[in-house]
This record gives structure tokens, sequence and C-alpha cells, in this order.
């Protein structure tokens, strides 16, 4: 028996009537009139994750409930402390490891492979060479599967043995290595990189990571503090390092892959000192005798990697971290993980983030596909991009991603007719009320959505941000405009990047989630910063700037398992920001809401004081201001600037020629973007659509942009102007750009 119930739609997309159905499957639909549909989901059809069903039942009562409803306490106080605290699901038993029986990485990647040895473990497009100058050209994709990938990890491991490195202590300290028990890898994330990681991993032997992107110099000091016998890296930088083989007199064997070198290309390779020996990766696997150098499995407390900091500030700090250190954070990612996702791996394996993600998949049995970050769509990949190409279920980025992401839908949106940019209009705000409410817009999303969905490849179920904050326009978009749940995480390379994420039910904007199971976090008060009202960020504090309820503010404090020990060969610096009674100060300024999740409202050295003496938090804004069309986030995105000479902030931006193109052309002007980059309309329209962003955001009257200086040369790594992680090198930038810079400048000066 079916039955109706009516109630009235206020909102103006429907404006009409909603109509109930029920049946003794409890199956509910909703039909908005004229032109919006949205369907309960059917609460007996699987789909993961169960936790976002609607508890409050269906109808207009159950949304009434949800709405209602208070928000699940995610933390509780430790010892009555409202500002330290621990996660409540796990309160009463920490887990450190995500199966009983695991201790280490090796041990992780055994177990993986007992249950999963024929499944796929690794995807990669065969690279044929440059189809232009800046676009790739792929074939087809090949997998090695578990088993073939621990035989070669295993005979990868012997070889290093062969070659003279010697297993780590059993336990890790930060005093300088006496014996070469470390091997390096300097290469882009490839299936090699991790084979390579593992391989180290079963011989007891840790791993020093060096980004890619960064100088020869950085290499020969990561090599000669740590002592290191054997490196990895791309063919093409055999010769940058035998021409500095004489700076690094331990370093006795190159071991090179040939990740994104074309069939029949050549790269020539240099002839080394007689006791340097060069491999590639192939030849290093096939010499590994596993008989004469049987595995030397290491303990939880063996280094597993020294991971060095992208150093977006000073010298790079290498991060000792453990076996324990790593499993205590995969322990979280795994709770979200099924055995039969696909995972897109792009970002740099030499930062913490990408490294925990790709051992939490591989424990599970996941598919890992590798691609790099200029090739995710078909305008740097032919013939289609990686999303398209492997369809990934999962898929973790930092902000600048999806940032990018969310600009190439908007310029999609953007290059259809008007009519078709009011129904994408019009079918995104029914599609974001309605998922609010824990439903979906079917019609909305066979007519509109359907086409955007392609461009994460189709089947993006969940998505996880981390490496800085992202702007809630951002996440709002994302996860409305392609279906998924997009969270945050929070962690830093001290904390193997886990801190805290954001849980599966939580569908706020902003939020950085709540502590994963391992740790204790605590806000420490900061009574020499103030917020934007002029007042302290104190631990004591019951009310934020906005006056939502909240418990305590201050530096974000954290202590627990997936903490590193601190800096190789750094004691004073790590005194500094480890202290005795195991707390790491992470220098974010964080507080508790209501519901006990973590949300980052600053960052101790991201805040400038401006001649007035007010505060402004130059990486918020940037976070804020980048949501403008016509910022070009692929390029750089936007550098926000202030300092104690000035009265207001200005910005340094990348212009988005296509946008500037439209723009251009819908106002009857003409002329390239070198040309229209200094005309005074385009400037009106940018600081225009500046000032609609600044009144909607919650910055303060202060930190309103009163210039802006638009640039066209990208920024990158290779330039400094952007770190390994690609976060933003603000005095790279301002050097960079400095005359320009110096003129715009002036006018933030009154």
């Amino acid at each position: 028996m079916v039955r109706r119930q009516h109630v009235t739609c206020s909102s103006f997309v429907t404006q009409g009537m909603i109509d109930f159905f029920r049946d003794g499957h409890h199956r509910f639909l909703i039909t908005c009139y004229p032109i919006g549909i949205t369907t309960k989901r059917v609460h007996h059809e699987p789909r993961f994750p169960p936790a976002q069903d609607n508890p409050g039942g269906a109808g207009p009562v159950g949304i009434i409930k949800k709405l209602l409803r208070p928000a699940a306490l995610r933390s509780v106080p430790v010892a009555d402390d409202p500002a330290h605290r621990v996660p409540t699901k796990f309160k009463d038993a920490p887990l450190n490891t995500p199966y009983p029986s695991v201790t280490t990485l090796y041990e992780l990647f055994q177990y993986a492979t007992k249950r999963f040895p024929s499944r796929h473990a690794m995807g990669q497009r065969e690279f044929l060479g440059m189809h232009t100058p800046k676009i790739k050209k792929f074939g087809s994709v090949t997998h090695r599967t578990y088993e073939q990938v621990n035989d070669a990890s295993l005979k990868f491991g012997a070889s290093l043995r062969a070659a003279g490195l010697v297993a780590s202590p059993p336990k890790a300290t930060l005093d300088q290595l006496t014996t070469p028990c470390t091997l390096a890898i300097f290469e882009n994330t490839c299936p090699e990189w991790m084979i390579a990681a593992l391989g180290a991993f079963s011989q007891s032997i840790s791993v020093t990571t060096v980004y890619s992107t960064l100088g020869i110099d950085a290499v020969v000091d990561s090599i000669n503090d740590g002592r290191i016998r054997a490196i990895l890296c791309n063919k093409r930088n055999v010769s940058l390092l035998v021409g500095k083989i004489q700076d690094m007199p331990t370093l006795k064997h190159i071991i090179y892959t040939n990740d994104a070198i074309a069939p029949g290309e050549v790269v020539d390779l240099p002839t080394p000192p007689g006791d340097v020996k060069i491999s590639s990766f192939e030849e290093f696997v096939n010499a590994g005798d596993t008989k004469a150098f049987d595995v030397v499995p290491p303990t939880k407390d063996t280094c597993a990697v020294i991971m060095y900091t992208s150093g977006s500030t000073g010298k790079p700090k290498g991060v000792v971290v453990t076996h324990a250190n790593v499993l205590a954070t995969t322990t979280m990612v795994t709770e979200i993980i099924n055995s039969d996702d696909v995972f897109l791996a792009y970002l740099p394996l030499a930062h913490i983030f990408e490294l925990v993600a790709e051992i939490s998949c591989l424990s599970c049995g996941v598919c890992i596909c590798y691609a790099d970050p200029r090739t995710l769509t078909a305008t740097g990949s032919y013939p289609i991009g990686a999303l398209e190409q492997y369809r990934p279920t999962l898929l973790v980025g930092v902000p600048k991603i999806w940032d990018v992401i969310k600009k190439g839908a908007e310029a999609k949106i953007m290059a259809g007719s008007k009519l078709k940019r009011f129904l994408v209009a019009t079918a995104f705000e029914a599609r974001a009320r309605a998922r609010k409410l824990g439903f979906d817009t079917p019609l909305f999303n066979a007519l509109v959505f359907k086409k955007f969905s392609t461009l994460v490849g189709g089947r993006l179920r969940l998505a996880v941000s981390g490496g800085g904050p992202l702007s809630s326009d951002v996440q709002t978009f994302i996860s409305t405009c392609f279906g998924t749940w997009l969270g945050q995480g929070y962690g830093l390379t001290e904390t193997c990047a886990g801190l805290t994420l954001q849980d599966v039910d939580d569908d706020r904007t902003g939020i950085a989630g709540f502590p994963i199971p391992c740790v204790q976090v605590k806000l420490v008060s900061c009574p020499d910063i103030n917020d934007k009202a002029g007042l302290p960020y104190l631990s004591t504090d019951r009310k934020d700037v906005h006056g939502n309820p909240i418990h305590g503010r201050g530096e974000v404090w954290v202590k627990g398992a997936c903490v590193g020990l601190g800096y190789y060969m750094m004691e004073d610096k790590t005194k500094e920001d480890f202290d005795e009674d195991g707390f790491f100060h992470t220098g974010d300024i964080g507080q508790f809401t209501e519901d006990g999740s973590v949300q980052i409202v600053d960052r101790k050295k991201n805040l400038i004081k401006l001649k007035g003496g007010e505060y402004i938090a130059v990486e918020n804004m940037e976070m804020t201001y980048a949501n403008c069309s016509f910022v070009d986030a692929v390029a750089g995105g936007i550098c926000c600037y202030g300092d104690g000479d000035m009265d207001r902030p200005i910005a340094i931006m990348q212009l988005n020629p296509v946008i500037v193109k439209n723009w251009a052309k819908e106002n009857g002007l003409e002329g390239d973007v070198e040309k229209l980059k200094d005309s005074k309309e385009l400037y009106d329209a940018v600081m225009n659509e500046m000032e609609a962003i600044h009144k909607r955001s919650g910055l303060s009257h202060i930190e309103k942009l009163v210039a802006i200086a638009f640039v066209t040369e990208h920024w990158t790594p290779e330039n400094g102007c952007l770190t390994a992680a690609n976060k933003l090198q603000r005095r790279a930038v301002i050097e960079k750009h400095d005359a320009i810079f110096e003129q715009t400048k002036k006018r933030g000066i009154f």
C-alpha cells in the first residue's frame, strides 16, 4: 500500500508541492515541481558508508528530526578539561594498528599479499612521448598484482643488502646514522617508488625522501646527512648525480627508473667513478637473491622514513618516523576504504600525506593507479586524462587540486549559453539543499551533473582534502557537482599526516574533523595573538569570534602513537617543537566546536600585523580570494601580502586566460590576455568580484584587498614560487615580480 503526504516547499527553485511515497520496502520518493526531482536513498540498498543514511527516517518528519537533532559528539574532554580531548569512539581503547597481528609496514604488506595475491595492486599507463609540447601521450594500462609487487620488493630489498646496505637500528633515534642503513628516493610518484620502499622495509632499511623538484644541493645534503649508500632516481637525473658524486663520498649505487621516458627515447648515461655502480630498476630487481639475503623484519620502533618537509620556511627538516607511527595513522584511513576501491596516486610520495594514503590503500587490497598532476585531465594528457582512464573511487588532494577541478568545471559551465548556465545554477542550488537533508536530485543528475562527473572519472565516491585549509566554497562545489563526500583531514609531517579526519556523516564545511583514534589533542592559550575582534585566543573561551559555542581556542598541541620522534640531527629544533610531555606544537591555532570537532582558524606564522596593529591571516585570505573566477589556480593562484608598513593588504594573482577571453567577448573588448591585463575595465571587473567575495566570506574589514597586480607567468616548484607540495612560496613570488609588487604595495599605504 502506498501512502502519499503533501508538504509545501519554500525553495525558489521548486516553488511547488513535494510528494512523499512509501511502500513496504521503505522506498521514498520526493517529486518537486516544476523542474526539480529529489529522491530519498533506498534504505535496503547497500551503500558505503552506511553512517550517511538518514537516521531521522523519511518524509517531512524525518527531515524535521534531522534538522532538530543535536550534533553527534565526536570527542570528549580529558580529565574534565574541555580544551584537551580524545575521539569519542575510541576513547577507551585507542587503536595503534589496523590489524592485531600487524606491527610494521613490512608485516602490513605481507598481510595484504596473503589476502589479495592475484588482485591488481598497481596500474600505470604506458608513456609514449609528447603529443604536443605541453601534452603527454599515453598508451594502454599495465597492472602488477599484489604477488608480483611483493616478489619485486623482496628482490629489491635483497639487492640493497648485496649493494652493502645494512639493517637500521631496532630503535630509532635522532642522532646521525653511523652505518649505511638508508635508501634515498629522489623520484616522482610511480610504482617503482613504492616497490623500492617496500623492499627497503623488508630488510629493516629506512627510506630518506627527497622531493624530485628540489635542486641537487638538497640531494647532496640528504645523502651526506644520512651517510647514504644507494639512491633511486629517474634516468634523466643520473648525470646530475654523477656530476656531484665527489661531494657525496658515501654514495656508491645509483638505481634509475624509466618513468616518463618514451620507448626508443635516448637518455645518455655518464661513466661513473670506478667504485660507483649504475643500474636500472629492472636490473637491480632481477639481481636480487632472496635466498642469499633472507628478510630482516623491522621492529615497530625501527625508523621507517626520514621524511623531509617541503621547506616552505627555511631549510627542510627531516622528521624521523617509525613503523609504529605510520601504522597508527593508517588505522583511521582503513576504516573508510573498501577492498574494491581504485585510488589515483599523483601527489608526491615524498609528502607524508600521499605515502600514508598509498600504504593504507595497499593494506586493504585497493588498486593504486599512477599519474602526475599535469595529466589528470585531457588538457595535459592524450587521448584522455588519468581521471577518465582510471575512473578512481578514491581521491586525495591538496586544496590547490580541488580548486583546479572546480575551475575546470566552472569553465565548462561558462562555455555554455545563458540558458544552460541558469539551468546549472538552478540544479546546483537544488542539489546542495537536497544533500543537506540526505536526499538527491536524480532529474538534475541525469540532465546536468552526469556531464560533469566525467571530469573526475564518473564513479568517485570518497575524497579527502589535506595539506592546508580548504575553502568552504570549493568544498561545497565539489561535493555538490560530483555527488561525492569531500571531507577535510588535518595533519603534518610530524604527525604522519594524522591528527584529525572529518566524519563521513559530517557535511559541514570548514571543519578539520575529530581526533583520530591514537591521539590526544589540546588547545593552549595564545594571549599575545588576537582574533579579528581583537581578543586573544584562550583555552577558556566558550564563544568564537562569530559567537558560536566552542570548547576553547588556542594553539593545537597533539600527542599519540602517530607523532614522530623529532627532527633528524636537529636537537634544538626538536626541543622547541616537541615537549617533554610528548606533545608536538603544531603552530596552528584552532578551536573545538560544540560537537568536539577541530576547526583551524589561524596559523601563528601566517598572522601579519599591519601598521594599525591589526592582524590579517594571509593564508586564509588566499584560500578565500582564490574563488574568484579570474584567478588561475593551475598557474599558481593568488598571493596576498601585508606588513607593518601597510594599512591594508594587496595581492598578486595569476589571470585565467579562458575566463578573461570570455569576459572580453561579452564586454565587446578585443586583444590577447597580455593586452587586456592592463585595461581598467578588467581591473574593475576583478575588483568588483573580489569585493563580492569579501562581503560573503566572513573576512574582516581589514582583510579586504585594496589593490591587485595581474601576472601570467606561471608559479611552479621549478621556478621556486611553489614548494614541491604545491604550497605558495610567498617571498619567492614577491622577488620574482619585484617591480610590479613595489608599485602595487604603495596602494596599500594610505
